[in-house]
């Protein structure tokens, strides 16, 4: 198969692979009245509580000032709140409230419940073939994020 096909294929089945979870992704934002990039926030929170701004902007691959935006309207809608660094006041911490624990913790339960009933159907060697899969797109994923490196002059 030429390599165009190989792409287009890649880009579809990894379409079909995403939308695997769209049902519980939609039921959440829906109730919980959510855009995709606070969604993603949540779930950094979840992973990372105490996480400062900077971080999560890195994390979304957004200016600060755009995470801000984002965090103002999760912290308004009382999924996140900010609290004071207690080594540096300078540094704001965010974390998630019991209505944000709530909502990314349903989620993730689901998420993993869904993905675990869909895994357990492939075999080993399926399993560790897709395993390898993922780990070769995840690692040319964050080659392609990294910044191009500097040439010498």
């Amino acid at each position: 198969m030429p390599r165009e096909d190989q792409h287009r294929l890649a880009m579809h089945l990894y379409g079909q692979a995403l939308a695997i979870v769209d049902p519980i992704r939609i039921k959440m934002w829906s109730e919980a009245e959510l855009t995709t990039s606070q969604l993603r926030i949540l779930f950094v929170l979840y992973a990372e509580p105490g996480s400062p701004l900077g971080y999560l902007a890195a994390q979304l691959r957004v200016s600060p000032p755009t995470a801000s935006g984002l965090v103002d309207r999760l912290v308004r809608q009382g999924y996140v709140r900010r609290e004071e660094d207690t080594q540096d006041r300078r540094v704001v911490r965010h974390r998630l409230t019991e209505r944000g624990l709530s909502v990314a913790g349903e989620i993730a339960r689901e998420g993993a419940e869904l993905l675990e009933a869909i895994f357990s159907r492939l075999s080993d060697d399926e399993l560790a073939t897709l395993i390898r899969g993922l780990t070769l797109l995840s690692g040319a994923a964050a080659e392609a994020a990294a910044p191009a490196p500097e040439t010498a002059r």
